[in-house]
């Protein structure tokens, strides 16, 4: 009963946001394998799984992409993030750093922290979090072509700041289904980084996200997914679906609204505590501006979560005492 009132939330809620769709603006870096990065996405995701994870995602949108007067210019981004259960603390704590390289010289680099609180009520674990960090935006001026000389808007080398950044989220975990909405860029951090005066707002962004684990048989399982992103004027939906076999082994596929279709693949090794998966999206909206296909791998490493006090004793049948 709980579940297909959960099922029926999670799609009245999708349907709600895709109504208002329109094109969105993208500030955040994407990443397709979003559904195993729950930790970046939404504070109140960090600590979830019972185990400490490291991961690691490297990007490379629109590969090969070709500037018409200057070669490269394709973004490409890097994404550290770190992830532990900590019972002491009745909760988890995350960390993550990102590495986005736009083309033309400008770039954003992010760290940020975060703790989510859990609560338990029955097979279901509720987590509320806060993240705080440094968002920093760069930018060359000197691979800039001005119309006119000496434009004043665009600097004459490299420049850069540091503003502090806050995010908060909720997420709703339960071994079956997952879904949870956050919102980065709270404080609206704004950047000034042209030699005249005025400010540009890094807007808030919203996460939806869910997932949902369907048995089909004794060695397959499929799970629908999906990620919602807003900046509170326009949507950007995605959704897919991936299926697992033996609990180790999966593949799926992806659609984000108005701009590729997705194929992931991956697999878990070393006795599950290596996660290796691999997602290629094939552009198919606006092409023609775009190199037509992207990649990113992720590698994910998972361990025991520290553990606060004495460890416990452990007898056996041969030493009683």
């Amino acid at each position: 009963m709980v579940k297909k009132g959960l099922l029926k939330v999670m799609i009245i809620t999708a349907i709600s946001f895709v109504v208002c769709i329109s094109a969105f603006s993208q500030t955040d870096p994407q990443f397709t394998q979003y559904v195993f990065n729950h930790a970046y996405l939404n504070p109140a995701a960090a600590g979830f799984g019972g185990k400490t994870n490291i991961s690691a995602i490297y990007r490379t949108q629109w590969t090969g992409y070709t500037g018409t007067f200057d070669s490269g210019g394709a973004p490409n981004s890097q994404l550290l993030t770190a992830s532990a259960p900590l019972s002491f603390l009745n909760g988890g704590v995350s960390a993550y750093f990102l590495n986005d390289q736009l083309g033309g010289g400008s770039a954003t680099r992010e760290f940020e922290l975060a703790y989510s609180y859990h609560k338990r009520f029955g097979a279901n674990i509720i987590g509320a979090g806060i993240s705080a960090g440094m968002h920093n935006r760069s930018i060359n001026g000197t691979n800039y072509r001005p119309r006119e000389t000496n434009d004043p808007v665009i600097p004459t080398s490299q420049t850069g700041q540091t503003k502090p950044d806050l995010g908060a989220g909720i997420y709703l975990y339960n071994p079956v289904y997952q879904l949870g909405l956050s919102v980065k860029h709270i404080n609206q951090p704004a950047f000034g980084l042209s030699t005249e005066s005025g400010n540009s707002l890094l807007p808030r962004s919203l996460y939806l996200t869910g997932n949902v684990l369907i048995g089909l048989s004794y060695t397959l399982d499929v799970s629908p997914m999906f990620v919602i992103k807003s900046d509170f004027k326009t949507v950007s939906p995605e959704a897919g679906a991936i299926i697992t076999y033996n609990a180790n082994y999966w593949a799926g596929l992806n659609y984000r609204w108005q701009d590729a279709f997705s194929f992931l693949i991956g697999g878990n090794f070393l006795n599950s505590s290596l996660r290796a998966g691999y997602a290629v999206d094939w552009i198919v909206f606006g092409n023609l501006a775009k190199a037509p296909l992207s990649h990113e791998i992720l590698l994910t490493y998972s361990l025991n979560p520290p553990r606060a006090g004495k460890k416990s004793i452990i007898r056996t049948p041969r030493y009683r005492y």
